[in-house]
């Protein structure tokens, strides 16, 4: 197993990302007794924290100088949107200015977090809203957590879905490092079976992480199952192709003994031919993978259409058919800004020029797929 890079010094809304082991390293690194890092971490993450102060047990002299490090929480909410289905986008502003989003997804048995591990993204799907201007950077560690942690506050979270802005496995270490702290008994203490990563297809990481993290549930986003049609698509897939990525798949799902999740979405004009579903199937059937099919939610930037209920069906019972095992994930938050990059994108662009995501929330997200 590979330790991520350490935390990098800073002020106390660094230790959102760290376990107690590194927060008692942090604290003796600033000349404090190590047990003071683990008492900050514990206190930071009790509702109402704003400031040092607001942290139980330091005494005025040590929140004085811990607050002047620099600011206690890794970013602020600036603009909330609720569904009538319960479905809270929230987007956070980062101590640097920037923005990113992060949404709450319950149900009456689950409370899924679905996080962003960059400011925006570098993959450019053609039909996302979050690389439309790029990737501007990685978020750290704490800025992951922080995200998860500010719903908890509302409602204790189950399960995590890296499925928001940005590839995470090209922000590997600091993902990691969020996974680990998350699983950590002094923050939310969640077991690795709830955290999903979803990824375009980075080989070398899909392996790392099989041994990284065995235990983390791996989503495939593949959206076509044929090189010309993925690389139009999903640019990366020029990079990496389709029978690359498949082969890290193959190594991955051998090494973890469970089942991969396939992330299809539905483009009427670009991915939907009968082809594409028997290809679509050939790979399921390979991989005994479960496929989530996703009716595409329009952008304006974008040339893609949302296609109709029969086109979905139809083609969701061609792949059957053809023995692939499916699902076709419901609408959540349709109302309200609720996908990929569409909030940041109308908060950053001008009234009536659009935004837009690559799919509605699930109803099934956040499912464990081993």
């Amino acid at each position: 197993m590979s330790d991520p890079a350490a935390p990098a010094p800073g002020g106390l809304w660094r230790l959102w990302g760290m376990t107690a082991a590194e927060a008692r390293a942090w604290a003796a690194s600033i000349g404090l007794p190590a047990f003071r890092g683990e008492q900050i971490l514990q206190g930071l993450h009790r509702p109402g924290v704003a400031t040092a102060a607001d942290i139980k047990g330091l005494g005025p002299e040590l929140a004085a100088r811990l607050g002047a490090l620099g600011p206690v929480l890794p970013g602020t909410e600036v603009t909330r949107q609720e569904s009538r289905d319960g479905t809270v986008k929230s987007l956070l502003r980062l101590h640097d200015g920037r923005q990113v989003e992060c949404v709450s997804i319950p149900t009456a048995v689950r409370h899924t977090i679905c996080v962003s591990s960059q400011v925006g993204c570098a993959v450019g799907c053609t039909f996302c809203a979050s690389g439309l201007n790029g990737v501007e950077r990685d978020l750290d560690a704490a800025e992951i957590v922080y995200q998860i942690a500010w719903h908890h506050q509302r409602r204790p979270v189950t399960n995590i879905v890296f499925m928001g802005s940005g590839e995470p496995l090209f922000n590997y270490d600091q993902v990691l490092r969020a996974i680990r702290a998350l699983g950590d008994e002094h923050g939310l203490g969640l077991g690795r079976r709830r955290i999903t990563v979803s990824t375009s297809g980075v080989p070398k990481r899909i392996r790392q992480l099989a041994d990284d993290e065995p235990q983390v549930t791996l989503a495939f986003s593949i959206h076509a199952a044929d090189n010309e049609t993925r690389s139009r698509i999903v640019p990366l897939n020029r990079r990496w192709p389709l029978d690359e990525v498949l082969e890290a798949m193959a190594d991955y799902s051998t090494k973890v003994g469970r089942r991969m999740t396939l992330e299809y979405v539905l483009l009427a004009e670009a991915n939907m031919t009968p082809g594409h579903a028997e290809r679509l199937a050939a790979v399921a059937r390979r991989f005994g993978a479960h496929i989530n099919l996703i009716p595409y939610n329009p952008v304006m930037e974008t040339p893609h259409q949302r296609p109709t209920t029969a086109q979905v069906k139809a083609f969701a019972e061609r792949v059957e058919a053809l023995g692939g095992h499916l699902t076709v994930r419901g609408q959540r938050g349709a109302d309200i800004d609720a996908a990929c990059g569409q909030l940041k994108r109308r908060a950053e662009t001008p009234a009536g020029e659009g935004g837009g995501g690559k799919g509605d929330i699930p109803v099934d997200i956040g499912t464990p797929a081993g």
